[in-house]
């Protein structure tokens, strides 16, 4: 009995072969792993291979690491001595015995983040580099990303660019790079662009390649052309190579992946084997069907069908929702029902495209005490640019908060270091003022540079500015000019190099919360608003709590599986992303593998949910429901008609005790009157004209009222006489 009779015909098929190129197209849900783990002991305890001449790579140490429980479970002990390894380990333990050759010797340091930053601080302060937009942040990530793509010093200087800081980023690209080689150091990338380097020296080749006969890369639709490289390099000499991936799951473009090196392996490999595992162990057929039918529509997918012998099960939800706050009003509904019916809150996962998208879906649950966790992120209001904000903010509508002053101070970057601010502070403590007013005395502070007092006084002067202006102006119009005023997105932009939109999409939302809360009363206060955030923020800690609804990305769900999947905003502008996503057909297409990723997460039951218009940056916009759910097979769809807000509004306050605690969440009661709420012959933020106040806005829907906002103000009107004085407009 062979112990590849445990799996499938077509596991098998893939299994077995050893020698030679082997190409194994793994579809979602397929077994991947198993049949990695399966084919390694199968290669060892029944062909003889010695394990020392096993190469296993992949992507993560979670991955890895299961990989190598696995294989031991299948043959013991056995199992340590094959190399089952990330990339970057295996780079490490080469350039450990190796590095020699290339001037370093075996303990040399690896820099983080943190240390590389460091370096490139000292390298500007030399080159007296005065641009503010250009932080040593963002000249880590261009040379980060120069190094991925194997652009050398030298090729970099032949590109001979004429923008303002090619000569500066070039110049410390060089020192940088001299700096670290001085120092015995590299920084993460350097350890493959170095083990690259490794393999261009004959001898270390050959014994590379003698060591390592036999190879398996596993996620190959997530190599990038280093990667690649590497792993051709080592197999070329006995070409037993192994790579297991699926093109439909390419998702990591943006950080350098090819897909290119998944479907060109067999023009690299013309004798190569190809094994598609179709059989999927995870979803029910209607969700397949739906997967199948959505990548159809990319080219670049090769001719691979999902298949399951789990029955249709439930039919796929797609929900059209009036806006932001009726999506995530109809997705706690949807939750509590089944929570009702036996499911658990674990079962359920809330998927979106970025994680700005995350704060209404946090501020719903917290609102009904049902516990969730972000997965892949902090919690929205965590989150660094949101807590420079509020913390900007809290200053403003109190100037005596020193903690929260001690923030900002520095944020943009105006050259305060800590030994100004202890200046600052005990000028403040030795004159018995304030730490603010200290500020507008910056003129006076001994000890302090002309810079350091000139970025003081104009601190105080935007401060006082914007505190004069939150008396009379709306929280929005403070909000507006603080980020216009400081340069905030320019902050994040210089700072955070490829991070910085999703960070700039966050402060936007942050502005969203501010516009919603504004429509909900006649004068928002900046001190009303900081309440409601400080209680929707002031969530418990969940650490021990295992039943919780888990929160994610798209990008963050890859490589797991969930009973119930709720997946969000499916909406053009949105998923797939921006509009330029709309005109380039490769950016199209890794959008609509991303909705593969999504859809092929859910086990079970799968929602769509999509908004007829949205907040973006403080504006209502009409919003389009996504291609990818015009792409979806009829036969599996249930769709659900637009219905009205199903939970009570938000608050300013979370004084309503009537649903507490989360064993017991919303009552058949609470979900009749609900449901109660449908029969409003008027929809959120639906336009209307009163008979006397005239042209009018629905910004709250309750049991027994509506509430209109209009140019006069916010006026509640009875459900039962609303068609009476109201006609749409």
């Amino acid at each position: 009995m062979s112990i590849l009779d445990k799996l499938n015909e077509k596991q098998r098929e893939a299994a077995k072969k050893i020698e030679g190129p082997l190409l194994i197209l793994a579809g979602a849900g397929s077994g991947k792993t198993r049949t990695i783990t399966y084919r390694i002991a199968h290669m060892i305890n029944e062909k003889g291979i010695s394990p020392y001449k096993i190469l296993a790579v992949t992507f993560t140490n979670k991955a890895a690491k299961e990989m190598r429980e696995r294989v031991e479970l299948l043959i013991g002990e056995d199992a340590h001595k094959a190399m089952i390894s990330t990339f970057h380990s295996f780079g490490v333990r080469l350039l450990r015995v190796y590095g020699d050759k290339l001037g370093y010797n075996a303990n040399f340091t690896i820099y983080d983040t943190d240390d590389q930053k460091r370096v490139i601080r000292g390298i500007m302060k030399e080159l007296v580099v005065n641009d503010k937009s250009l932080t040593e942040g963002a000249v880590v990530s261009i040379i980060s990303k120069l190094k991925e793509n194997s652009v050398s010093v030298s090729d970099y200087e032949k590109e001979n660019r004429f923008d303002s800081n090619y000569k500066i980023i070039l110049e410390c690209y060089r020192r940088y790079n001299g700096t670290l080689k001085e120092n015995n150091g590299m920084d993460f990338s350097d350890i493959l662009v170095n083990l690259h380097k490794l393999l261009d020296i004959p001898e270390v080749l050959e014994k590379l390649q003698e060591k390592f006969q036999y190879i398996m890369v596993d996620e190959y639709q997530d190599t990038n052309n280093i990667q690649y490289n590497i792993v051709t390099k080592i197999a070329a000499k006995y070409r037993n190579i192994c790579v297991v991936g699926d093109e439909n799951q390419s998702i990591y473009g943006f950080r350098g992946a090819n897909i290119k090196n998944i479907l060109d392996f067999e023009k690299d490999y013309k004798d190569a084997l190809v094994v598609k595992l179709e059989e999927n162990y995870r979803s029910t057929s209607a969700i397949l069907t739906a997967a199948n039918e959505v990548i159809k529509n990319n080219k670049t997918a090769k001719d691979k069908n999902l298949w399951t012998k789990k029955p249709q099960g439930e039919l796929i939800t797609v929900k059209e929702c009036l806006d932001g706050r009726e999506e995530v009003n109809y997705i706690i509904e949807e939750i509590v029902k089944r929570k009702n019916m036996g499911k658990s809150y674990r079962e359920f996962t809330i998927l979106y495209r970025t994680n700005a998208q995350s704060r209404l879906f946090e501020e719903g649950l917290l609102k009904y005490n049902i516990p969730y966790k972000v997965f892949g992120g902090m919690q929205f209001y965590q989150r660094a640019e949101i807590k420079d904000i509020v913390a900007y903010l809290t200053v403003i509508n109190n100037p005596q908060d020193t903690i929260n002053l001690n923030r900002i101070i520095n944020v943009p970057k105006r050259k305060i270091g800590d030994k100004s601010i202890e200046k600052i502070r005990d000028y403040a403590s030795e004159t018995n003022i304030s730490m603010f007013e200290a500020l507008g005395k910056g003129m006076e502070i001994p000890g302090l540079t002309s810079g350091v007092k000139i970025a003081l006084d104009e601190l105080y002067t935007i401060l006082n500015d914007l505190i004069e202006l939150s008396h009379e102006g709306s929280v929005s119009e403070v909000f507006d000019e603080l980020i216009r005023r400081v340069g905030y997105f320019s902050y994040l932009n210089s700072t955070y190099g490829a991070e910085a939109e999703g960070r700039i999409e966050n402060v936007e939302e942050l502005k969203n919360s501010i516009v919603e809360l504004e429509k909900t009363v006649d004068f928002l206060t900046l001190r009303e608003y900081l309440e409601n955030i400080s209680l929707v923020s002031a969530t418990d800690d969940l650490e021990g709590e295992s039943d919780y609804i888990k929160l994610m990305t798209i990008h963050n769900s890859k490589g797991l599986e969930f009973p119930v999947v709720f997946l969000t905003g499916v909406e053009d502008d949105i998923f797939p992303g921006s509009k330029k996503v709309l005109f380039n057909p490769e950016e199209l297409e890794e959008e609509r593998r991303l909705c593969y990723v999504a859809i092929t997460r859910a086990e079970e039951k799968l929602y769509l949910t999509h908004a007829k218009s949205r907040f973006v940056y403080g504006e209502f916009l009409t919003k389009i429901k996504s291609r990818f759910i015009e792409e979806l097979p009829i036969e599996v769809l249930d769709k659900v008609e637009k219905v009205q807000d199903l939970l009570p509004k938000s608050k300013l306050s979370t004084n309503d005790k009537k649903i507490t605690g989360y064993k017991n969440i919303i009552t058949a009661e609470d979900l009749k009157k609900m449901k109660n709420i449908s029969n409003s012959p008027f929809a959120m933020g639906e336009k209307v004209i009163h008979t006397k106040f005239g042209l009018g806005k629905v910004v709250e829907i309750s049991e027994k009222k509506l509430g209109v906002q209009f140019v006069d103000g916010k006026k509640d009107i009875a459900l039962a006489l609303a068609t009476k004085f109201l006609t749409k407009a």
